[in-house]
Formats: C-alpha cells, sequence, structure tokens
C-alpha cells in the first residue's frame, strides 16, 4: 500500500496530493499523515517543491473534510441512524456529541482533527448537527494549519525514517487528544461546580 501510494504521488505529485487527502477525510482508507509525510520525502528528493507540496497537503486535506462536513449536513439528522454511525457511537453518546457539537463546536471539531479514528466521523456528524461550515472551517484550518506543517516537514528532512515518524505521530496525535479530552471534561466539571 505504502510503495503504490509513492509511486502514485511521485508521478502525479500535486494533484495526487489532494486527491488523495480528499479522498482520505472522505473516509477512504488512506492514512492522511502518510501521505503528506510522503509529500515532504517527494520536496525531499526534488520531485516536487516544498511550499507547493506543503500548500497542496493542507489544501487537500481542508477539501477532504469540508466535503465530509457537508455530506453530513445534507444528511441532517439522519445520519445518526446510519449503520456505521450506530456501530461506532451507542445512542447514549450519539446524544453525548450532539450536545458537544450545541456548546462546544469548536473544540469538538479541534479534538476531532487530532483523533485519527474519530476524525471523520466527528466531521460527518459535526455537519449533521448543522455546526455551521464557517465555525468548522475555521476550527478545521487553524488545526491542520499547526499539523500538516509539522508532518510534511518532518518527511522533508527525515525522509529515510519514515515508519519510524508515522509511529510517532500516532503516539503524538493520541497524546494531544487525551490532553485536549482531559482539559475538556475538567473544564466541564469546573463550570458545573460553579453552577
Amino acid at each position: 500500500m505504502e510503495h503504490a501510494l509513492a509511486q502514485f504521488l511521485d508521478k502525479f505529485t500535486y494533484l495526487a496530493i489532494i486527491g488523495v487527502l480528499s479522498a482520505a477525510g472522505l473516509g477512504a482508507p488512506i492514512s492522511e499523515d502518510l501521505t503528506l509525510l510522503l509529500g515532504g520525502g517527494l520536496a525531499a528528493k526534488g520531485i516536487t517543491a516544498y511550499w507547493p507540496t506543503l500548500a497542496s497537503g493542507y489544501f487537500g486535506v481542508l477539501l477532504g473534510d469540508v466535503l465530509i462536513h457537508h455530506w453530513g449536513s445534507r444528511m441532517g439528522p439522519a445520519a445518526y441512524r446510519q449503520k456505521w454511525v450506530q456501530k461506532l457511537l451507542s445512542t447514549e453518546r450519539q446524544e453525548k456529541l450532539r450536545q458537544h457539537f450545541a456548546r462546544h463546536g469548536f473544540l469538538t471539531i479541534v479534538v476531532g482533527r487530532h483523533t485519527p479514528v474519530l476524525r471523520a466521523p466527528v466531521f460527518f456528524l459535526s455537519g449533521a448537527s448543522r455546526v455551521p461550515l464557517w465555525k468548522f472551517a475555521l476550527a478545521d484550518a487553524i488545526s491542520a494549519a499547526i499539523t500538516v506543517p509539522i508532518v510534511v516537514t518532518l518527511g522533508y528532512y527525515f525522509v529515510e525514517h519514515l515508519p519510524e515518524i508515522r509511529a510517532r505521530i500516532h503516539g503524538v496525535q493520541w497524546v494531544i487528544a487525551g490532553v485536549v479530552a482531559a482539559g475538556l471534561i475538567a473544564w466541564m466539571i469546573w463550570r458545573r461546580r460553579r453552577k
């Protein structure tokens, strides 16, 4: 898979980066991080240039995320009745997620961007929960502006060590998601006690 993806990106460069990342955002079984790392590696080898690669990666990530939000928005509340959503989230968790979107939509999207397994479902359900596109796009753009340059730059400077970098990125993402979730829980507990 990794070799085929690398060849595809090598052949079609910037358009391939945008297309693959858009597909990954829509839930295709392609690693967003791997695509960005390979893009950085292409720039390091001189096949592409660094800044256009970074711009393509950022645009591809945002495009895929906006498309999945739009898909959820088009389905509306019926999205919560989809079988794959019900497999991922119990009825109780669905209700909690709706409440999170209503109260903390921006933060929920930021946490979703940094949680690999939940990213697509959170973005899809943010659309279904009527989180405005401008709010979704702003939260996602700010989050991606931090992570996309880091991952592309790691691929650029450490192209020979991509498997180790991928493993560390996943570890860091889970730590960030855990810290943000713990902070959010602590903040919610603090607010309840104040009331």
